[in-house]
This record gives C-alpha cells, sequence and structure tokens, in this order.
C-alpha cells in the first residue's frame, strides 16, 4: 500500500532529528502564544491555530494514505474523533489559552509537565494499571511544586495569576485525558490519521466556542511578526512535532522517548526569559524542581535510557 510504504520511508529519518525536532517546538508553544494573547484573544487564538494545524494535518495523511483511507477511518471512528477532539483539542486549548492569558508562560509551561502524573492517575482508575508506592509519592511531590507554583510561595490564591494557574493544570488534565481516551482508537487507527482528525473536530468546537466568546472583541493591531508567528505555532508544534514523536514512538519504545518531554519545560522558561524578558522566581524554580522531580519519580520505573541507533535497529529488525 501507499501509505505503508510512505510511512516505512519516514522511518528512516535519522533518530536525533526525531528527538529534537518535538523538543525545540513544543517548547516554544507557551512563549509565543503569550506574544499573540496580547493581540488575538484568547478562545480566537486556539480556533485559528488549530484550524490551520488541522488542515495541514489531513493534507498529510492525503500524502501518507490516501483521501480515500482518511474517510474511511472517519467512518469507523468518528465517535472517537469527535470525543477526542472536544477533550484533548477543545477543552485543553481553550483552558490553556485563558490559564496563559492570566498567568505567565514560564509558570505555564512548568505546570504543563504534570500530565503525566495524571496521566498515571486515569491509567490506574480505567486501564487498570497499578499505581505503585513511587508513582503516589512522586504525585505528592508534583503536587506540592504546582501548589508551590499556582500561589507564587505564598499558599494563598487570587482571581489572577492563581487562576491562570488552576486553568493550565486543569488543561494538563483535559491532554491526560485524551491520552487514555486515545488507547482504544489506536488500536485499529494510524497514529497520524487520528491526530488529523480529532485536530479538526478540536477546531470545529474551537470555531463555535470564539464566535460566542469573542464576539465583538476586539483584536489588536497585528504586524506581520505576529502573523508568521501564528503561521509557525499552526504549523510547527501542532503538525511537524506531532508527526515526528510519532514516528520515534514507531522506532523505540513510549518510555524511552517520553524522557525527551521532560526537556521541554526548562527550554519554555528558556524562551520565555529570552523572549518575554519574564523574571524567575523563588517559587517558580522551586515548585518546577518538584514537579520534574515528580514526575520523574512517577515515570522512573520505565527506561529513560536513552537508545542508540544500534539499539533503534535492533527494535525494528523484532517489529518487522
Amino acid at each position: 500500500m501507499r501509505g505503508a510504504q510512505r510511512l516505512k520511508e519516514k522511518r528512516e529519518l535519522p533518530l536525533s532529528w526525531l528527538f529534537l525536532t518535538p523538543v525545540l517546538l513544543w517548547s516554544t508553544v507557551f512563549p509565543l502564544s503569550k506574544i499573540l494573547l496580547e493581540v488575538i484573544p484568547p478562545t480566537s487564538l486556539a480556533a485559528i491555530r488549530f484550524s490551520i494545524g488541522g488542515g495541514v494535518m489531513l493534507l498529510y495523511v492525503a500524502y501518507a494514505f490516501s483521501w480515500r483511507e482518511a474517510l474511511l477511518s472517519l467512518r469507523r471512528s468518528w465517535r472517537d474523533f469527535v470525543l477526542l477532539g472536544f477533550v484533548g483539542i477543545f477543552a485543553n486549548n481553550l483552558l490553556q489559552n485563558l490559564g496563559l492569558s492570566l498567568t505567565s508562560a514560564s509558570s505555564a509551561s512548568l505546570l504543563g509537565t504534570v500530565d503525566p502524573v495524571f496521566t498515571s492517575i486515569l491509567s490506574a482508575i480505567f486501564l487498570g494499571e497499578p499505581l505503585t508506592k513511587s508513582k503516589l509519592s512522586g504525585l505528592m511531590v508534583a503536587f506540592l511544586g504546582v501548589l508551590i507554583v499556582t500561589t507564587n510561595g505564598q499558599w494563598v490564591g487570587d482571581w489572577g495569576e492563581s487562576l491562570g494557574n488552576i486553568l493550565v493544570v486543569g488543561a494538563a488534565m483535559g491532554y491526560s485525558a485524551y491520552t487514555i481516551l486515545s488507547k482504544k482508537v489506536l488500536h485499529r487507527e494510524q497514529p497520524p490519521m487520528v491526530v488529523a482528525w480529532a485536530t479538526t473536530v478540536g477546531a470545529l468546537f474551537l470555531i463555535v466556542a470564539a464566535l460566542l466568546i469573542d464576539a465583538g472583541r476586539p483584536y489588536g493591531a497585528l504586524h506581520l511578526g505576529h502573523v508568521a508567528t501564528l503561521a509557525y505555532l499552526s504549523i510547527a508544534p501542532t503538525s511537524v512535532a506531532v508527526v515526528a514523536y510519532f514516528y520515534l514512538l514507531q522506532r523505540i519504545q513510549a518510555s524511552q522517548a517520553s524522557v525527551i518531554l521532560f526537556l521541554i519545560p526548562v527550554l519554555a522558561v528558556f524562551w520565555a526569559v529570552v523572549l518575554l524578558g519574564e523574571g524567575l522566581t523563588w517559587a517558580m524554580l522551586m515548585g518546577g524542581s518538584l514537579i520534574i522531580w515528580g514526575v520523574w519519580m512517577t515515570m522512573r520505573q520505565a527506561s529513560f535510557s536513552l537508545p542508540t541507533l544500534k539499539d533503534a535497529q535492533r527494535q525494528e529488525d523484532d517489529n518487522a
């Protein structure tokens, strides 16, 4: 089949490229979104970004597979795509952008790392995966870090930045639910196909929400830099990074691939300082360290050693 042949060809991309691409692209989402939120309302920004991203992904699956296969996939699994689009694209990104409009990009990027923690909890509840002592300890450490970052170390919240932080944590919970819900459909559909249709459906929900929530809200003065940034966010982190990450998952174990996620908040904070001039507080440093440590404790039973090219080739041979 044409799709299978092209997927096989994509597997030959250098392993180092597949590792670095998602990290570098995903780490820019919070800082660059913060810049765009100065001129575009939060819901409209999410709607525009994922409308473009969904279109790009559909073009990709039409190239990698065919339009016929894409439509057959939609017919088979449209209920799953609607649910995934609502939870993982619509709810997740609506909460993320609303939260980011109320808090700093640095805090948001650190709080976003709790996603694997929520995934562990939901996996234990709905998939029967064991919740070990190590995972429970990691959960407590990570939540302590979340509390410190959310309240800026003062242990009491206000309805400004703290509300934004809470919304970002809610977005992470939504993406964890998206991860769990996607397991069933991924047994019968190719990952890029799932991402393409879920993104497109989620974009439709976001468009409706933007028409209702942002009706009458003025846009700021859009410059060429804003347009370029929006185009980048719509294509690079939303489409290219996801495709690269899925090809990485095809070549190595998911537990090995997940180690790259720990690099994202570090780079995101760096971008926030460089691009936005945000300062680092003791609460962000301490809380962020606890979050990353807690996530590591939760996930440490998996193998986190980066595989060599020889390891990847051996796994490909085993899967052949």
